[in-house]
């Protein structure tokens, strides 16, 4: 985990053990663009995720690296509490992560 002014960046696999009292704490966090593989090598991730605490509410980015350090929004919700934003957060990690090992 590191990080940079207020925001968190942790490995997809912490994101899953992430809490949502974490999520309060920190407001900020986003994974990495890498991905220890097999081998303790980083394999380049073209995905990455962001939760922050805004004042509206709770946003949730599915974001994909275009040319580093560009990227585009895949998909944005905005959700009223922490434990609703952590849960889509957690599925998307699980996807990327579940897609990785398969290829």
């Amino acid at each position: 985990m590191h990080y940079y002014g207020n925001e968190t960046i942790m490995s997809l696999e912490q994101v899953l053990r992430l809490k949502p009292n974490e999520v309060r704490i920190l407001e900020w966090v986003r994974t990495y663009e890498y991905l220890e593989n097999q081998y303790g090598l980083d394999d380049p991730v073209n995905e990455f995720l962001e939760i922050k605490c805004v004042a509206e509410g709770v946003l949730v980015r599915k974001n994909r690296i275009t040319e580093f350090p560009e990227y585009e929004c895949l998909e944005e919700r905005l959700l009223a509490d922490a434990e609703e934003a952590l849960a889509i957060l957690q599925e998307w990690a699980t996807e990327i992560l579940q897609r990785l090992a398969s290829e």
